[in-house]
């Protein structure tokens, strides 16, 4: 190269990094700098929710957990450090440290409500502002054309660990109305782990705990439609917000920053629900959405929005495929019906064609109902028999016909989760049993239980996430732990010509049981000799049994796992209330104390359930047998009836009774949910 060449560069290489060195603190940053301090701007709300930071006993700290979302390295804990950061960024130069890296945006593209927030409150022009081309975040928010925003939950999901608490996203409805509504987007936020591949007992602990970090992705709305409506059958209920545009256009900004965030993800706690509330409450900062209680549970995060006054618009129902043709089945005549379950069970379509001219039938709402059967058996990969050629035969044949029927009066299967009870519990118990007179108390963490009332939740299921019972018998004058639930599931899905699902039930934690201190026969003997020996006076048969039967047994706490599975019977096609289930099932009960030779125990159980529905009451009755014989240990048993009365969603009185091995009772109960 040419001296001269040499000298040109050289100088140019000088004089771009004096720039760059004093483009660091210019005349217009340093002023900008004094504004900000001034006005303590790293204090305003505003700012805390853009980087998520939460009051803690040691200051603030962000529940943002990784190093891209912060341009400061103390930015995490220091509101102040952070702003300044920011501030410095967006108006200064920068360069990609990476040449190589095509993900590197210059910071003014990467936060832009950031910059813009700074830009309101400090008066930035356009001009102090870094140079920097940020078509592809332009591009991004100009294909989303962001104009209004929808809440969706979808229901209550018994099949997959991560979805027993349902599930919330955020729709954003575009202001391009030639696009139609499933064409829009939806931001969801879940932990970043497959459950598929994922032991569901590890992926539920690691939920549990925060094992997995969580994040927010956008996916075009009817992919979640075919996910959660269609593969997985869950109804989604979408809540039209009163937000305004501008409103919707800040969110959507800062959702973009997101992009390069994760977060620590926990079922119970900071979950897909809770992190939705911070995106609305950055969209309209005058909510206070995340006062949470212990858990935040997607349900209740619903009712938060509909409390807000003029938050939420219009409410609209979504049903799943399994839905739509429970509606389609249940809006029928006794004759169509017959001749749809002849059609599902033989697996003939023909007679379907010879009714063409039957007046009383409805042909094109069975040809519907058929072909969503047909489709729903293929997603649950169980199709019936010729299904595909039977599916081609329909079509062509539905091509051929007129509508004759109108589904948009139809009930909703299930309900919105808003009018639900509270998923917290508090139980208090009064109650008698052959071991004295007793006090109790509960609490229950989440959700669901067999006896509460189904509005809002899965019918004939139970979430239980960390419940106990305790009792203070009065003959012991002690607190007993009567039992702690872990976790504790169960699901008592229908089976018939629809659908083949299997019920099943699991517990974990802990349970009370009656044990028999006294088994030394020998012992036994002696004292009764010593009751009937004159020498140590007249003491009857009778006497000794009262006496000996006083400390003969104890109720003792175990360790607790068990899971059966089995079949469940109702008949969900008939129109109307759906009052009476039977389930019957079979599965292990796993029992640990100290009281066994062996400790731990390990055996066959069966079971069989029966509930009675009558809206305001409810009556169930479980019966579960234990085979401990195998261990030489005497089999168990539990029978329990429980009556329930709803004054009030949140509000219920219960009457129970249980029996065991040794042990009988009878309580009443006050049930109050939060």
């Amino acid at each position: 190269m040419p001296l001269k060449s040499k000298y040109l560069v050289f100088l140019s290489v000088f004089f771009f990094h004096i720039y760059s060195v004093s483009a660091i603190e210019p005349e217009t940053l340093s002023k900008y700098k004094q504004i900000a301090e001034s006005k303590k701007l790293w204090e305003d709300r505003y700012w805390t929710l853009l980087i998520h930071y939460t009051k803690t006993t040691f200051g603030w700290e962000s529940e943002a957990d990784s190093p891209s979302f912060f341009l400061s390295e103390k930015g995490r804990k220091n509101p102040k450090e952070e702003l300044l950061a920011t501030l410095s960024a967006i108006v200064s130069p920068a360069s990609s440290p990476n040449p190589e890296d095509k993900n590197w945006m210059h910071p003014r593209c990467k936060f832009p409500e950031r910059t813009r927030w700074l830009q309101q409150e400090l008066g930035i022009p356009n001009s102090d502002l870094a140079v920097a081309d940020c078509s592809r975040f332009e591009k991004w928010i100009g294909t989303l054309n962001p104009k209004a925003a929808k809440i969706i939950f979808a229901s209550y999901y018994m099949n997959a660990p991560a979805s027993i608490f349902g599930h919330t996203l955020l729709k954003i409805d575009s202001a391009n109305e030639d696009r139609k509504d499933i064409l829009e987007y939806a931001v969801n936020y879940a932990a970043n782990a497959d459950p598929n591949s994922t032991n569901a007992i590890v992926y539920a602990v690691g939920g549990l705990f925060g094992g997995y970090p969580g994040v927010f992705s956008l996916f075009p709305y009817y992919i979640k439609i075919g996910e959660y409506n269609d593969a997985e059958s869950r109804d989604l209920w979408e809540y039209e917000l009163g937000l305004e545009q501008d409103e919707v256009i800040r969110m959507t900004r800062h959702i973009w920053e997101l992009g390069s965030a994760s977060f620590d993800y926990y079922f119970l706690d900071e979950n897909c629900s809770y992190h939705l509330l911070s995106l609305l409450e950055v969209a309209r900062p005058s909510l206070h959405l995340r006062n949470k209680a212990p858990f935040v549970i997607p349900g209740d995060t619903v009712k938060k929005y509909i409390e807000q006054a003029n938050l939420v618009k219009e409410i609209h129902y979504r049903p799943s495929i399994h839905s739509k043709i429970l509606q389609k089945v249940r809006s029928m005549n006794e004759e169509e019906r017959n001749l749809y379950l002849k059609v599902i069970r033989n697996g003939d379509v023909s007679p379907l064609f010879s009714e063409q001219e039957n007046k009383n039938i409805r042909i094109s709402l069975l040809t519907d109902s058929l072909m969503d059967s047909f489709q729903f058996r293929k997603m649950e990969r169980d199709p019936y028999p010729n299904q595909n050629e039977n599916y081609k035969k329909l079509l062509l044949f539905r091509s051929k016909i007129n509508t004759d029927y109108d589904d948009s009066k139809n009930d909703p299967i299930t309900q919105s989760p808003h009018v639900s009870h509270g998923s917290s519990a508090l139980y208090n118990e009064v109650g008698t049993s052959n071991l004295g007179n007793f006090y109790g108390f509960g609490y229950r963490a989440a959700i669901h239980d067999l006896l509460n009332t189904d509005t809002g939740y899965v019918p004939n299921s139970s979430v239980d996430y960390f419940s106990f019972k305790a009792r203070y018998y009065e003959n012991t004058k002690k607190l007993h732990l009567e039992d702690f639930h872990f976790v504790r599931l169960l699901s008592l899905t229908p089976y018939n010509s629809l659908s083949k699902s299997v019920s099943y039930f699991v517990d974990s934690g802990a349970d009370s049981s009656v044990y028999e201190k006294d088994k030394d026969r020998q012992r036994n003997a002696l004292r009764y000799e010593a009751y009937v020996n004159p020498v140590y006076g007249s003491y009857s048969l009778a006497q000794f049994e009262r006496d000996s039967g006083k400390d003969r047994f104890e109720r003792v706490t175990n360790a607790n796992l068990e899971g059966t599975a089995g079949y469940s019977f109702q008949d969900e096609f008939s129109p109307g209330p759906k009052r009476f289930l039977f389930s019957v099932q079979a599965g292990f009960k796993g029992r640990y104390n100290g009281k066994y030779d062996t400790n731990a125990v390990v055996a066959p159980q069966g079971a069989a359930y029966f509930i009675a529905n009558f809206d305001s009451f409810k009556a169930v009755l479980s019966l579960h047998y234990y085979a401990f014989g195998i261990y030489n240990v005497q089999n168990d048993y539990k029978a329990q009836l429980g009556l329930r009365y709803a004054i009030h969603p949140n509000h219920e009185l219960r009457i129970e009774a249980k029996a065991q091995r040794n042990y009988n009772e009878a309580s009443f109960s006050y049930v109050y949910q939060f």
